[in-house]
């Protein structure tokens, strides 16, 4: 494992966009662009290095969630459940909107599950961000790439940031007000009962890296924190913003990581991405291929979003043709859901 000392030397970070309200959701696209909401201002958003700031989806609320699908569009989580945006059109198709035959009242973070579904849970923003009141418990739930919804549980306060370990065989899960939970994952990819493995009460988005180790976002605190695979924590770095919200390691560079920000009353329009280069390589968001929105097969091996899983699926990231060229820092990885990081 990489000294922390070592990688925060090399924490140096750079606005990406800034001027929101309380940025969530980065995501890099194979193609390098990043994309973000604004949680409360409204609206999802596309970053292309060299471009302005191109706005995808006006409007949409509450959006905590943003995950790639084959098929070339984006699933959006956000006020009344999930869309997905094709990026060409702007055209926009519902992909979940009840859950046990209720209305959802919103979907906050999503992550693939590296098989084409994808995790996700619901929130009462309702309740936190409308009325200013105790919100209604929310679900943690799966749904598989041929659309059937499983409850994981009924319990969460706030679900937040979703990541597999390297070898695929942990779920981690941030769940506000609580801490990051861990839970085992069977062969049929959904996770068993788990455990409380960090009692960080404002954990927010987290991400994992190649060594199996959690950036997590505290939004409270405004800090970024690294945990050991085992909770135990390895080192925290705050940026000078009221709060730090979600984050999400680059498919093209994996030693890059973009963190969201968020801003408040007494710093209002402090919403924003950072990026920050690393000594280590982190793991990159697995897509969805949903099929009723006409996504690639996944071949058995479940390869994860990054350069070479990409161009073994048939897709290519043309990332010389859409980024400055920087250190690859090492070859990328892919993960094997039967197991095992794949060099």
């Amino acid at each position: 494992m990489k000294s922390d000392k070592k990688m925060m030397e090399k924490d140096v970070h750079e606005a990406v966009v800034e001027g929101f309200e309380f940025v969530e959701a980065p995501r890099v696209s194979p193609e390098g662009d990043v994309w973000f909401s604004d949680l409360t201002g409204g609206g999802v958003y596309r970053k292309r290095i060299g471009e302005a700031v191109e706005t995808m989806l006006p409007g949409r609320l509450w959006v905590g969630g943003i995950v790639f699908d084959r098929s070339g569009k984006v699933l959006c989580s956000g006020k009344g459940g999930i869309v997905a945006l094709d990026p060409g059109t702007g055209a926009v198709k519902t992909v979940l909107d009840t859950l046990e035959d209720k209305p959802i009242v919103a979907v906050n973070d999503m992550e693939g599950d590296g098989r084409g579904g994808f995790f996700a849970g619901t929130i009462d923003f309702d309740a936190i961000l409308a009325r200013g009141e105790t919100p209604q418990p929310g679900q943690f739930f799966h749904m598989s790439a041929e659309g059937k919804i499983t409850i994981l549980r009924r319990d969460v306060f706030a679900t937040n940031g979703i990541a597999l370990s390297p070898c695929g065989r942990w779920l981690y899960h941030s769940e506000t007000s609580k801490g990051i939970w861990r839970y085992p994952v069977g062969s049929d990819g959904l996770p068993g009962d788990g455990t409380l493995l960090a009692p960080l009460e404002d954990s927010d988005g987290l991400a994992l890296d190649a060594d199996g180790c959690l950036w997590v976002a505290c939004w409270a605190s405004g800090t970024l924190v690294r945990l050991s695979p085992d909770g135990e924590q390895l080192s925290e770095q705050s940026y000078g913003f009221p709060h730090l919200v979600s984050l999400a390691f680059d498919c093209v560079d994996p030693r890059r990581l973009y963190v969201s920000t968020g801003g408040n009353a007494d710093a209002p329009a402090k919403g924003g991405v950072i990026a920050i280069n690393l000594d280590v390589e982190g793991l990159c968001g697995a897509p969805t291929s949903l099929d009723f929105l006409g996504g690639v097969s996944l071949t058995a091996t479940r390869l994860r979003m990054t350069r070479r899983s990409l161009e073994a699926a048939g897709l290519s990231p043309r990332a010389s043709a859409t980024r400055p060229k920087r250190p690859s820092g090492g070859s990328y990885r892919s993960v094997d859901r039967r197991g095992g990081v794949r060099n």
